[in-house]
């Protein structure tokens, strides 16, 4: 007697991932009439659950298989019923449309793990290769309502070929096909949905293989749009030799695949604003599945669509007749993927215009020229400038105000602002006033200036003779002082 485990997985909730398992089934198979395949399933309350099953392996005879099933608060009141297909015969047999009560058993147990178990049992005649079949509460166990299989022999599994597809390219299988007697194989996909009940459609493809397992490959042609989450399963045709018919067999998994992207993921990058005409852009595109096959850039100058021609090469250049705005479209192809992407750019080469103040410490504001020398009076050796500056309407914008002194000092600023600035030594200075735009465009401005020192009030002591009286009345309050102690 040989002893199979077999597992159910099954996925709670959609991936992200564009390739999994949704569920399934296990095959239940024996090697000769003595064999049992015990099956471990996920028990729910109120559900019912396949434990164990005993069936034949490769039998061309009517052979009776037993099917036990464990419900919670069982009575033969309250058995779940269980259907089959059209491939075993009524009254021996099950039947979708005419379902038979299976028979509580509290009298028999199986152990699984620590716990035993009482359970349902039904058996029935097996006419034919293979059954499909699931009980009442037991459809319930996942949500894309697969049956269970058991099977004297024949089989299929299916595998994708890469892990993820897009909206441009077909979706291909790999499948398994196990057993003689398979004249037709192919797939079955619908579209995801709550209820998982929407019709199947089927792709067929014709088989003369008559070997015992052959691999084939199905693929789905479709027009679906990027994030359509599909279900799959395969198929194949067999003909039953012992009904006699051909019959379709249906994978016992399910494979969900949710589209991915196949427009290529492209970026571009440069500098929005220059005082150049030649502009370079760098740019960089990748597509699942597929190689950038072509770039094409529009300058937006008139000069039409540029190609690049290798496109292992990720910059371009280009230089503009003029100064302005210009709107840069670049796309990059994949196949039948493409991706346009588009960055504005302001080629400037006016400068900014500014103007700088000097403060004095009265509050004052004085006007400085390119000529004379401004002389300013201050008890510290700092100044105060109040420094502003303003671009072209439309230009890039004022960046940054920049003051620089002769001894090596630099202040800068976003805004306008006043900034005090020390020196190191009174006297003559030289100092120079910028203001920048984000285009690199430069207006700059020189002032002289001379820092005079502001001379002090003095202490001069008590002219004569208002000393020499002091230091006499001093003297007559010290006799007196002294005559009384006395």
């Amino acid at each position: 007697m040989s002893i199979i485990t077999l597992s159910q997985s099954k996925i709670e909730q959609p991936s992200t991932l564009p390739r999994f398992d949704a569920a399934y089934r296990p095959i239940y198979a024996g090697g000769d009439d003595n064999t049992t395949v015990v099956v471990a399933r996920n028990d729910a309350v109120f559900n019912g659950s396949i434990i164990k099953a005993d069936a034949p392996l490769y039998s061309n005879m009517t052979t009776n298989v037993t099917i036990w099933y464990k419900f919670n608060g069982g009575d033969n009141e309250s058995a779940p019923l269980l259907f089959g297909d059209e491939g075993t015969t009524i009254p021996d047999g099950l039947s979708w449309n005419d379902p038979t009560l299976m028979t509580y058993d509290n009298e028999s147990t199986v152990e699984i793990g620590f716990d035993v178990y009482a359970y349902y049992n039904y058996t029935f005649n097996l006419n034919s290769s293979f059954i499909s079949f699931y009980a009442r509460y037991g459809e319930y166990e996942d949500d894309f309502k697969i049956p269970n299989i058991i099977t004297t022999g024949v089989w299929l599994e299916s595998y994708f070929v890469q892990e993820e597809y897009t909206q441009y390219e077909d979706i291909e299988l790999d499948i398994i096909l196990h057993d003689y007697n398979i004249t037709e194989y192919g797939l079955m996909y619908r579209e995801v949905e709550p209820t998982h009940s929407l019709p199947f459609e089927n792709v067929t493809y014709s088989l003369s293989d008559e070997g015992v397992q052959t691999n084939v490959t199905a693929a789905i042609a479709h027009s679906f749009e990027v994030g359509t989450e599909l279900e799959i399963r395969s198929f194949i045709v067999h003909y039953d030799n012992i009904t006699s018919e051909n019959r379709i067999l249906r994978e016992n998994k399910v494979r969900l695949i949710t589209l991915v992207d196949g427009n290529p993921d492209l970026t571009i990058d440069t500098e929005l604003f220059t005082n150049s005409r030649e502009i370079s852009i760098n740019w960089y595109a990748e597509a699942i599945n597929s190689n950038i096959t072509a770039v094409e850039v529009d300058w937006d100058d008139g000069t039409g669509v540029e190609s690049i021609s290798n496109v292992s090469i990720f910059i371009i250049a280009h230089e503009y007749a003029s100064s302005g705005e210009y709107n840069i479209f670049v796309t990059a192809y994949a196949g039948l993927g493409v991706t346009t992407e588009n960055i504005t750019i302001l080629i400037e080469t006016i400068a900014p215009t500014g103007t700088v103040f000097i403060i004095d410490e009265a509050g004052n504001s004085i006007a400085p020229n390119a000529t004379d020398t401004v002389d300013i009076i201050v008890e510290k050796k700092e100044l105060r400038f109040n420094v502003s500056g303003v671009d072209e309407i439309g230009g890039s914008g004022v960046e940054k105000l920049v003051i620089e002194t002769d001894e090596g000092n630099i202040i800068e600023s976003p805004v306008d602002k006043v900034i005090t600035i020390p020196f190191l030594e009174y006297g003559f200075h030289v100092i120079t006033f910028k203001v920048v735009d984000f285009a690199g465009n430069e207006y700059s401005f020189v002032v002289y200036v001379k820092l005079i020192e502001k001379e002090l009030p003095t202490y001069a002591g008590v002219p004569f003779p208002f000393g020499l009286v002091t230091v006499v009345g001093l003297i007559a309050v010290t006799l007196i002082y002294l005559n009384k102690r006395r």
